[in-house]
């Protein structure tokens, strides 16, 4: 039976203590600011990046992958182990295009790398990353793998609220048909990325409005049978991270909750304030 090795892209949320002790590769993605190019995580840290962003002066974009970076990547693990099988995890294509690279690349190396579309960001990508790599370890197949990975997707959900829309409408991530324009852009939204899309969830002026929404979200969360792990993501928001993630472990003390800032990529897309609830259960 083949060794599996797990490589996703520098958009998990993964902790790293987590990429160490299940050997996962992660590809770097480029972020552009103030028209100097960086690959996440190692040219630039996420909190660096923040920082950045505060004192932009033009809004940063997000660049195509790199088609040698994830070449390098395949490349390198299977030199140093011919007979590993290597399940390439990623965001979902419907939101960048690294997907369709890591999908184009993987088909050169002839089955020994299968790509597998996430249809997911940040810590939900993460999830389907750290159950693969789990199982891998545990010497289960492709199969049991991808069954597993189907199923957190379906049981994953995302919700996430916004100090401003100007990101997402500059990046062209929302429609400015979707009923939130012009005078509206500054006000607070809360939002669900559901089956590939942005789904607007709640708008409204005041923190009042988005308090509302996370008790809608964390409802929501109560009425499951069992919640398997809970991910707070935010964009230079430490403290109004913690104070999310104090309050579900109250609620949840049996489920992990890993508390991170969001990758620069998808700070690129929804901007500074950014707070983001993702959990799976059933």
């Amino acid at each position: 039976m083949p060794i599996i090795k797990i490589v996703t892209d520098s958009s998990a949320a993964l902790t790293a203590e987590e990429i160490k002790k299940y050997d996962i590769e992660v590809v770097p993605l480029q972020v552009s600011i103030d028209d100097h190019n960086y690959l996440e995580g190692i040219e630039i840290s996420h909190e660096e990046f923040f920082k950045k962003m505060e004192t932009a002066k033009k809004l940063p974009t997000s660049s195509q992958p790199a088609v040698i970076n994830f070449y390098d990547a395949y490349e390198h693990i299977l030199e140093k182990s011919p007979n590993v099988q290597i399940i390439s995890i990623h965001l979902s294509e419907a939101l960048s295009g690294t997907g369709q690279t890591a999908a184009a690349v993987a088909k050169d190396f002839k089955g020994k790398v299968i790509f597998f579309d996430s249809h997911s960001i940040d810590r939900g990508l993460s999830f389907q990353v750290l159950a693969a790599a789990k199982m891998a370890q545990e010497g289960k197949n492709v199969n049991e793998i991808f069954q597993k990975l189907n199923q957190i997707a379906k049981q994953t959900r995302i919700f996430l609220s916004l100090e401003s829309l100007k990101n997402l409408i500059a990046g062209g991530r929302i429609s400015r048909a979707s009923g939130l324009v012009g005078s509206l852009l500054n006000i607070k939204v809360g939002l669900e990325f559901i089956d590939d899309s942005i789904k607007t969830v709640s708008k409204g002026r005041g923190e009042k409005s988005i308090n509302k929404f996370y008790d809608q979200v964390i409802l929501g969360m109560q009425k499951l049978t069992k919640v398997h792990a809970i991910g707070i993501s935010h964009v230079d928001d430490p403290d109004g991270a913690k104070a999310l993630a104090d309050r579900l472990r109250k609620l949840f003390p049996n489920t992990p909750i890993v508390t991170l800032g969001t990758s620069p990529i998808i700070a690129t897309h929804t901007g500074i304030g950014t707070l983001c609830i993702l959990y799976y259960g059933e």
